[in-house]
C-alpha cells in the first residue's frame, strides 16, 4: 500500500499516468517494486526498456531526463488548472479506495467534498429508456434526494442524464463519473449539464485530461459509480447492457442492489428483472431503498414527508386533479369525468402544471399518473 504521497511523488505519478498504454497495474507494480515513484525515476533507463514505452507517443528527451519532463508536465497541471486526487490524498473517498482496482488518481472539476459523502446511491440505466422508465427514474430520484441522498451515474444518454438533471431540478447533490477525460464533453448533447455540475456539483475521471471516449472505458467507470455508492438502482436495462456490469460492480464489492420491475414484453424490463431473479431487492417505491438503510439515513422517513410538501406547493384546482390520479395512472377521458365540470376546461392546462412541477407523469397512450 502506498504511503501518503509528497508533492514531488504526486508528480511522478501524474507523469506516469500521463504515458498512454502503462495502466494502473503497471504504476502500481512500480511503486511496490521501488517504494517510491521517485526511486523508479532514478532507474528510468532500464524501466522504461523494461515496460517497452513507445517514446513517439512522450514529450522530448524524456528518455535521458525523465524528472525534467515531469516538472513540466507539473507546470503545465498548474496553468491548466488540472486538479488531482491521488488515491492516499485525505480527500480521496475510503469507500473508493476498497474496492479491488481502485483508481490511482481521480482527476475532478467542482466540488471534491461530495466524494466524502456516505449518503450517496448510484442510478443507472438504459441510454433509450422508455416514458415508464424516464418517470420512474424521475420520481425516484427527486424521493432519494428529498431523503437526502446524493445521486452518482454516469453522465450518459436516458437514464444516467435524467437522475443528474433531476437532482439538479430538486436542489439536490450529484456526482457524474466520466468515462473519459475530465477535459472531455461527452456526450456532445450533455455539454450544458456538464457546465451546471463543474459549476456547482462534481464530475470526476480516473482518466487523464486529454483522454477520448472510446468504448472500452465506459465498463471500466462503472466500477467507480458503484465504489462511490451505498448501493446502485436500475431503473431500465436490456439483458446486455452496461447497467448491468455496474450491478455486478456493485455485487463483488458488497454492496445492495435494487432494481425496477417493468412491462414483461419490454426488453427494457430484462435487466431489471434478470437482477430481480439473483436476488436484488425490488423498488416500486422510494421506501423500499430507505428501509433497507436506516443505518446511513439519519433522516429515514423523510419520504413520508414529500406527499405532504407535494400538497402544499399546489393551488386548490391542482389538488383536485391531483387528487383523481393513482400511480397507476389514468386516461385524460376518464379524468375529464371525474373532475368537477368547473374544472374541465382549464383540466389540459392543470395537468401541464402538474408535470412541469414535478408531481405527475405523462405515460404514453393519454394517461397520466401521480411521480
Amino acid at each position: 500500500m502506498m504511503n501518503d504521497l509528497t508533492t514531488r511523488e504526486r508528480d511522478i505519478l501524474y507523469f506516469l499516468i500521463m504515458i498512454p498504454g502503462l495502466g494502473r497495474k503497471r504504476i502500481r507494480a512500480i511503486y511496490e517494486t521501488y517504494g517510491s515513484y521517485a526511486a523508479a525515476l532514478e532507474d528510468w533507463e532500464d524501466l522504461f526498456h523494461l515496460l517497452k514505452i513507445k517514446d513517439t507517443t512522450l514529450p522530448p528527451n524524456v528518455k535521458k531526463s525523465p524528472m525534467e519532463v515531469v516538472k513540466q508536465l507539473a507546470c503545465e497541471r498548474e496553468e491548466r488548472e488540472i486538479r488531482f486526487l491521488a488515491c492516499t490524498d485525505p480527500g480521496y473517498p475510503e469507500r473508493l479506495r476498497q474496492i479491488p482496482d481502485p483508481p490511482l488518481a481521480l482527476f475532478y472539476r467542482g466540488d471534491p467534498t461530495l466524494l466524502l459523502e456516505e449518503k450517496t446511491i448510484g442510478v443507472v440505466g438504459s441510454r433509450k429508456p422508455s416514458p415508464y422508465g424516464r418517470a420512474v427514474c424521475a420520481t425516484l430520484t427527486k424521493e432519494l434526494v428529498h431523503a437526502g441522498l446524493t445521486i452518482v451515474s454516469g453522465l450518459a444518454y436516458g437514464i444516467d442524464g435524467e437522475a443528474h438533471d433531476t437532482a439538479l431540478k430538486n436542489g439536490g447533490r450529484t456526482i457524474g463519473v466520466m468515462g473519459c477525460g475530465i477535459d472531455q464533453v461527452y456526450p456532445a448533447g450533455h455539454r450544458k449539464l456538464y457546465q451546471k455540475m463543474e459549476l456547482t456539483e462534481l464530475l470526476i475521471s480516473e482518466y487523464p485530461p486529454g483522454t477520448r471516449a472510446i468504448p472500452g472505458l465506459f465498463p471500466e467507470r462503472n466500477r467507480i459509480i458503484s465504489g462511490l455508492s451505498a448501493g446502485v438502482l436500475i431503473v431500465e436495462a436490456a439483458e446486455r447492457s452496461g447497467s448491468l456490469i455496474t450491478a455486478d460492480c456493485a455485487l463483488e464489492q458488497g454492496k445492495d442492489v435494487f432494481a425496477v420491475p417493468g412491462p414483461i414484453f419490454s426488453a427494457l424490463s430484462a435487466g431489471p428483472h434478470n437482477l430481480l431473479k439473483q436476488g436484488a431487492k425490488l423498488v416500486t417505491k422510494v421506501s423500499d431503498i430507505l428501509e433497507e438503510w436506516e443505518h446511513i439515513l439519519s433522516s429515514f422517513g423523510a419520504d413520508n414527508n414529500i406527499e405532504r410538501t407535494r400538497i402544499l406547493s399546489m393551488s386548490e384546482e391542482e389538488m383536485i386533479v391531483y387528487r383523481k390520479l393513482s400511480e397507476e395512472g389514468i386516461h385524460t377521458d376518464e379524468l375529464l369525468q371525474a373532475v368537477p365540470a368547473s374544472q374541465r376546461g382549464m383540466l389540459h392546462q392543470t395537468l401541464l402544471v402538474l408535470e412541469a412541477k414535478g408531481h405527475i407523469a405523462c405515460l404514453p397512450g393519454g394517461y397520466y399518473a401521480r411521480r
